[in-house]
């Protein structure tokens, strides 16, 4: 049995074609992240841009600065973290006939 290298070019290209797609289809992915109870939400897209920040009134009007800082900080690192799970997903749709493929996570 001999190496077709006409396959594997072929097989490589279909790849990237592959992976074309997936990368527009990252940018469709939309995550939400909270922290405080919901108080604070971030919405992300798979591209790594923040869409959207929703703070609750209660929160909003409190003298607490820092805490609200802190709450916006960790509704980002959640919806950033949720947007990595999704991406994962979808990029072992592609890669998970290629057992040797590096991991997106």
């Amino acid at each position: 049995m001999g190496f077709d290298i006409k396959a594997l070019m072929e097989q490589a290209k279909n790849l990237q074609a592959e992976m074309k797609q997936a990368q527009e289809n990252l940018e469709q992915i939309v995550t939400t992240g909270s922290a405080g109870a919901d108080m604070v939400k971030v919405t992300i897209n798979g591209a790594n841009q923040v869409l959207a920040i929703t703070i609750a009134d209660e929160i909003y009007h409190t003298d607490n600065k820092k805490m609200l800082e802190d709450l916006i900080v960790a509704a980002v690192n959640n919806a950033y973290a949720n947007a990595q799970i999704e991406i994962k997903k979808e990029m072992g749709k592609i890669t998970a006939g290629f057992p040797d493929f590096p991991s997106f996570a």
